[in-house]
């Protein structure tokens, strides 16, 4: 005979089992996504042929129909059981425009006797029955459609695709009267502090960003990764300056500059004032006096203080005049290029007053910002950065103290890259970088690299 407490118990588990099969079916739906790494927005239109018993907004559903630049959109899911029927084949065709071609997307699924299988291809390569990245050139090489199947839940993949445009690098300066400097902050922070995939991140930093005369980096604190970063970005700058830092700070300033050309004087100093978790680390200056060929040039790096409070603005305009007075002291002859660079932490988009005010205390320039892109930190679109903010804090900028570029461009880049190693990420870091790129009424000797 049943007790009523085994009654009670196999009417548990009959629930649990009930519950399970339910759950599953419920979730027995795979997704469709497309990044756009380019900087066009991209229309969808998506088709289902096949066996024809299966409708839109029940068994499957075009969710989104437009991706803007740098997205990522979830547009499309379909059903892997009910409806499906068994030796049938349902196709979905999504087409793209916008980007240099046509592109299209497609899936094809294969019913079961209580599931389905699911294959994908792109740009009709052949079908794929695995979870591999696969990759279709487009407009000679110069973009990339990538896609791979992946595990996403019990009873079905789901598929990213990717419309890569290809990173190319920035035109390289002729003669020592040009110089091209980049800023970046690399957000390596120390593993606790919740930075992902640093070192593959710092790794293709090291090897994206070659060209320039000048690179000036922020936020590489984790100390292990940072030697190695430094020396591989020695192989291309071998000159660098020292790490601003302070006994007594849990980090480093994180912050130094890197030359393709001779440094013959630097510093490093600490900004006195600080602010709540922007006291832990040794945030301040960098300088470096650079020589190429018979010209020289200052150069002034800086991360200073984050945050948007009337305290936290305060911290930062106090580092400002600091960051001032420390150039007012290097007694740099007039005749002589000054530029500035780095994580201003300055929002030029959400606080116009502010950056004025900078730029006034600072007596600089920015020179016309000419990115496709409005945000160096892009919580809409970079998966490292808050959702919650869209701002442009990083500058390039000259003093008007010093000598004037005769020309001069601020462009801000967004390097992604689609290698296993970034799938699903795409970025390099949480911020994107801002190149400057000078040209001064000096003696132009031809020094090509």
């Amino acid at each position: 005979m049943i007790t009523l407490k085994q009654c009670r118990a196999l009417g548990l588990v009959i629930v649990g089992v009930l519950s399970g099969l339910l759950s599953g079916q419920a979730l027995a739906e795979s997704y469709v996504y497309l990044t756009n790494n380019t900087m066009e927005t991209l229309t969808l239109n998506t088709q289902q042929t096949g066996h024809d018993n299966i409708r839109h907004g029940d068994q499957w559903q075009q969710l989104a129909s437009e991706v803007p630049p740098l997205g990522t959109v979830k547009f499309l899911r379909f059903n892997r059981d009910q409806g499906i029927k068994w030796g049938k084949e349902y196709i979905f065709t999504t087409l793209v425009n916008g980007a240099s071609q046509p592109v299209s997307l497609k899936q094809k699924l294969l019913g079961t006797m209580t599931f389905s299988k699911m294959w994908l291809n792109g740009q009709d390569e052949p079908w794929h029955y695995d979870r591999d990245i696969h990759r279709v050139p487009l407009n000679n090489q110069q973009q990339t459609l990538a896609f791979k199947s992946s595990s996403a839940r019990v009873s079905g993949d789901d598929i990213h695709y990717v419309i890569h445009d290809k990173f190319n690098q920035s035109e390289k300066s002729q003669y020592s009267n040009e110089l091209n400097v980049l800023t970046y902050n690399t957000w390596a922070l120390l593993p606790p502090l919740a930075s992902k995939n640093t070192g593959d991140r710092l790794d293709t930093i090291a090897e994206y960003m070659t060209n320039y005369d000048v690179v000036v980096f922020q936020e590489v604190f984790d100390p292990i990764l940072t030697a190695k970063f430094r020396a591989k970005v020695a192989q291309t700058y071998p000159y660098m300056t020292e790490i601003p830092w302070q006994v007594g700070k849990i980090l480093t300033g994180g912050s130094f500059i890197a030359s393709r050309w001779p440094i013959e004087a630097q510093d490093a100093v600490v900004y006195d004032a600080c602010r709540a978790d922007g006291c832990l680390a040794g945030k301040g200056m960098n300088y470096a006096k650079i020589r190429k060929g018979s010209n020289a040039y200052h150069i002034f790096g800086t991360h200073t203080h984050a945050y948007t409070s009337e305290q936290d603005v305060a911290v930062r305009f106090e580092q400002l005049t600091q960051l001032k007075h420390f150039i007012e002291n290097k007694q740099i002859p007039y005749q002589e290029p000054v530029i500035m660079a780095g994580d201003f932490n300055v929002d030029k988009i959400n606080f116009p007053q502010e950056h004025l005010a900078f730029l006034a205390l600072l007596n600089a320039t920015e020179p016309e910002a000419k990115g496709a892109y409005p945000y160096s930190y892009a919580g809409l679109v970079n998966i490292y950065a808050d959702e919650a903010f869209n701002e442009y804090l990083d500058y390039v900028l000259y003093s008007n103290d010093h000598l004037a570029p005769y020309t001069s461009e601020n462009n801000m880049l967004t390097p992604r890259s689609i290698d296993s190693q970034h799938w699903q990420s795409w970025d390099l870091s949480d911020h994107y970088p801002v190149e400057g790129r000078f040209a001064f009424p000096l003696a132009p000797e031809y020094m090509p690299y």
